[in-house]
């Protein structure tokens, strides 16, 4: 189906997830068949969720006013000419943990690969959903900005909370959150994006990342 068709896998990103960019060449034979053996045993293990709401802001002295803290001047920036806000938390379900787990101790290549695999598998999910409100958006003569997640830059983790209250995540998509804010099931994710007459915006998203520290940005 067309919705399959945009679930393609990426490569690409597992390896540079697996911290093997495209720069290091080609991944030794036995690595590209532990990777076709990951991708056979989690073929099944994945589980497509996402929960959203979309809400009108309003702004005062450059500040977006948002229903959760509102102080990310980062935020902010990447929010600019937002008239509306899409929060949106999506996960890939506990499956993946599971075997993440299970090979953990005895195959903990294996499990890096699984992670890496699991990481490219919540970004693909994250980047479908935003493209459907990308489309959306286009029909109404609008466009969206990044996505921006809690813990980047100067948005603090803490938002995690009112993010899960917001969205009621627990009930509609199966993701907790605990003392430590971590998300159970693990590969999930939240995030927020505006919508408006704002700069529409196409590149990898680590690209528009201001950490430029992180070791993804860096191989990119």
């Amino acid at each position: 189906s067309s919705c399959d068709d945009r679930f393609f896998v990426n490569e690409r990103e597992i390896w540079r997830y697996a911290g093997h960019p495209q720069s290091a060449g080609e991944p030794e034979k036995a690595l590209c068949d532990l990777l076709c053996e990951v991708k056979s045993e989690l073929l099944d293990e994945f589980s497509y969720k996402v929960c959203y709401r979309r809400m009108d802001i309003s702004w005062e002295g450059g500040m977006p006013l948002l229903p959760f803290y509102s102080g990310s001047r980062q935020l902010a920036k990447s929010l600019a000419g937002s008239s509306e806000i899409i929060i949106f938390a999506a996960t890939i379900g506990l499956g993946i943990d599971r075997q993440i787990a299970r090979c953990q101790r005895l195959a903990p290549t294996k499990a890096l690969l699984m992670q890496a695999y699991g990481a490219e598998r919540i970004e693909r999910l994250c980047d479908v959903f935003c493209d459907e409100i990308a489309l959306e958006a286009k029909a109404e003569g609008l466009s969206c900005t990044p996505r921006y997640s809690p813990g980047y830059g100067d948005l603090p983790l803490k938002t995690q909370n009112e993010f899960f209250k917001l969205l009621d995540c627990s009930r509609q998509i199966g993701i907790s959150l605990n003392d430590s804010l971590l998300m159970t099931p693990s590969k999930s994710v939240t995030a927020v994006f505006g919508i408006g007459k704002c700069e529409s915006y196409s590149g990898h998203k680590c690209e528009s990342c201001e950490n430029t520290e992180c070791e993804y940005r860096k191989t990119v």
